[in-house]
């Protein structure tokens, strides 16, 4: 019982989780799937037997884990001892328990669907593998669904210059969004979503837009230190962003996002001419991990969402606004989601290339 109890009777085995009393409740113990694995056997020789620790490990409950039946056996085929070994299922028993016991001591804790954005990998996992999801969301969140709403783009053979690639991946983010995500936000079956995005930036920003600030999201981006994770680090001071007006005088617009790097003026008025208003949204500290934390990006989203309103009074309602971005996927992600439809001027969003900007999207 302190096994089960443990492991919240659920399959131990990383990404399985399968719920394993439906047989204890019908009473049909010939359908049992659950079963105790020993990491140390309680046979010598049996996989991973010592000769001492077998007798006295035998049924010690750190020693055991609970298991589905297809998993029982694979741990203990004598082909793949080589990987199943006693190192490796002590680890995954610690990973599978500590998860269980954060989750429970966080009874309340709002459920959230992983929504994740990034190109396929072979046929069925993407670059952002559901086990880093989920020791993002927890204790924050109870996942809802063990299945991930996904967003699948071109892998990396098919590259964002390719003629049509952007009216290709448009028109799947829009296929996905309203099969998966608008109707079941509709009907209540989505309580909230649980972002992560590794795809263009225009992308990302059409993704905000259409997730919008009505949406009950949360976002989550991918940090490269200590150790590479999607866990908000939250280990470094907060850097502080400023807004910086351009001349009111124009109606062409230009609006810089630096955060990963700094914009020259010169990048923008090459691709606009001279006769434009330049804005800045930028970060006291500039780099592609400077962001560590979900407070920062909310001041972050919370500024530019009033540089939204600012412009629009400024210049109008008909201003023509460009975006240039040089920020990371999280801030992408929320810019397009402060932008409103009937409060504020369309814009148009330009993607860095070696070459300079180049416009690839229209958000309206």
């Amino acid at each position: 019982m302190v096994v089960w109890g443990r492991a919240a009777g659920r399959c131990s085995y990383p990404n399985c989780g399968k719920q394993l009393d439906g047989d204890l409740i019908t009473g049909d113990l010939r359908k049992n799937h659950a079963l105790l694995a020993h990491i140390v056997a309680s046979d010598p020789k049996g996989p991973r037997g010592d000769q001492v620790l077998s007798l006295q490990l035998s049924d010690d409950p750190d020693n055991l884990m609970l298991m589905c039946a297809v998993h029982h056996d694979e741990i203990d085929d004598r082909n793949k001892l080589d990987i199943y070994t006693v190192e490796t299922l002590l680890d995954m028993k610690r990973r599978h328990e500590e998860r269980i016991a954060r989750a429970l001591e966080f009874p309340h804790a709002p459920r959230a669907h992983i929504l994740r954005i990034s190109a396929a990998i072979g046929d069925n996992e993407t670059a952002i593998p559901r086990q880093d999801c989920a020791r993002a969301m927890i204790p924050q969140f109870v996942i809802a669904d063990r299945n991930p709403i996904d967003i699948s783009i071109r892998g990396l053979e098919h590259k964002d210059s390719d003629r049509n690639y952007y009216d290709t991946e448009l028109t799947n983010l829009h296929r996905v969004y309203d099969r998966e995500i608008r109707g079941r936000f509709r009907d209540g079956e989505l309580e909230h979503l649980a972002v992560f995005g590794f795809a263009p930036i225009p992308l990302l920003m059409e993704l905000g837009r259409l997730l919008s600030d009505l949406s009950d999201v949360t976002v989550f981006g991918r940090h490269r230190g200590p150790h590479p994770s999607w866990v908000w680090p939250n280990d470094s001071p907060d850097i502080s962003f400023e807004r910086r007006k351009g001349n009111s005088a124009h109606k062409q617009v230009a609006l810089k996002l630096a955060v990963s790097a700094e914009i020259p003026d010169s990048r923008v008025t090459s691709v606009l001419g001279e006769d434009v208003s330049i804005w800045e949204i930028r970060s006291s500290e500039f780099g592609t991990s400077v962001l560590r934390s979900q407070s920062v990006l909310s001041d972050y989203r919370k500024l530019a969402g009033r540089v939204f309103d600012e412009i629009k009074t400024e210049h109008g309602p008909d201003a023509c606004v460009s975006v240039f971005p040089a920020v990371p996927t999280t801030c992408a992600i929320e810019f397009g989601r402060v932008w409103q439809p009937k409060a504020h001027p369309p814009f148009n969003v330009y993607d860095e290339t070696p070459s300079g900007f180049i416009r690839r999207h229209r958000i309206e």
